[in-house]
């Protein structure tokens, strides 16, 4: 090799090198820990507080409204408990049967069954613990439905839950959990 060739490979290699650490810093640097993200994905969203909130995290979001008037029934949150474990959270309208509990059905999977862990001032809330079966059926993307009973006549009533855009947003939480908790996934 002359020399030259070896200036030239080592101008080179100094450039590639130069390149990657200023793109690595600039995503540690520009990476704002206190701005608060929104972002839609179909007929979910992905919330993601800022990272200078120590013990809170994104979760998947959808709000399924009444068709006339446009008041929420349901909101689903897909995030984590305060044991790290991941869970689907379903806030029910106040005025449900509190005994029968709730009930999801995604697809052509058998239905899953919870109780009501507490009622609020925003509803009755359900945490149904994400385990394998139930992340195999939000991952194959097929409606469904949650299924609870009136307080008044105990009759079941459905409501259609939409799945539509829940594997981008799915994607995007795990994304945003990471560059929240890391500086590393920000370099990237």
């Amino acid at each position: 090799m002359t020399n030259l060739t070896q200036k030239l490979a080592i101008g080179a290699l100094a450039l590639l090198i130069g390149l990657v650490v200023g793109w690595a810093v600039r995503g540690v640097t520009s990476y704002n820990t206190s701005t608060q993200a929104v972002t839609n994905y179909g007929s979910w969203r992905v919330a993601c507080p800022s990272a200078k909130q120590a013990n809170v995290n994104c979760e998947i979001v959808q709000d399924i409204l009444d068709s006339q008037s446009h008041e929420e029934i349901v909101r689903i949150a897909v995030g984590k408990l305060p044991t790290g474990k991941s869970a689907l959270d379903l806030v029910m309208p106040l005025g449900v049967a509190l005994e029968p509990g709730v009930g999801l059905v995604l697809g052509t999977n058998p239905m899953v069954t919870a109780k009501y862990r507490t009622c609020t001032q925003q509803g009755c809330i359900v945490d149904i613990p994400i385990d394998q079966k139930l992340q195999s059926a939000l991952d194959a993307g097929k409606d469904g439905k949650v299924v609870f009973a009136g307080a008044n006549d105990n009759k079941p009533i459905a409501i259609p839950v939409s799945l539509t855009g829940y594997n981008d947003a799915q994607r995007a939480y795990r994304r945003d959990e990471a560059k929240r908790a890391s500086w590393y996934w920000r370099m990237l």
